[in-house]
C-alpha cells in the first residue's frame, strides 16, 4: 500500500483504466450519482463499516447495469 492511503489495496494502471472506461460508458445521471456514492464508499471503508460499504457496492452494480440495459 502507499504510505497514507486507508485502501484494500492500490490500484493498478489497469483498473484505473478499466473504472474510467466504464465511467465514461455510463449517462450523465448515473454519472453523478456515481460522483455521490464513490466518496461515500470510501468514507465506510475507513470507517471499517463493510455493511454499509456492501450497501453503497449494491447500489453502484445497479446502476451500471441499469445503464447497460437502458443503453440499447
Amino acid at each position: 500500500m502507499s504510505g497514507t492511503s486507508s485502501y484494500v489495496h492500490d490500484v493498478s494502471a489497469e483498473e484505473l483504466a478499466e473504472f474510467k472506461r466504464g465511467l465514461n460508458a455510463l449517462d450523465p445521471l448515473s454519472r453523478r450519482i456515481m460522483a455521490l456514492l464513490i466518496p461515500r464508499l470510501i468514507a465506510l471503508e475507513e470507517l471499517g463499516d463493510t455493511e454499509g460499504a456492501i450497501r453503497v457496492i449494491d447500489e453502484i452494480r445497479l446502476i451500471i447495469w441499469e445503464s447497460r440495459g437502458t443503453r440499447h
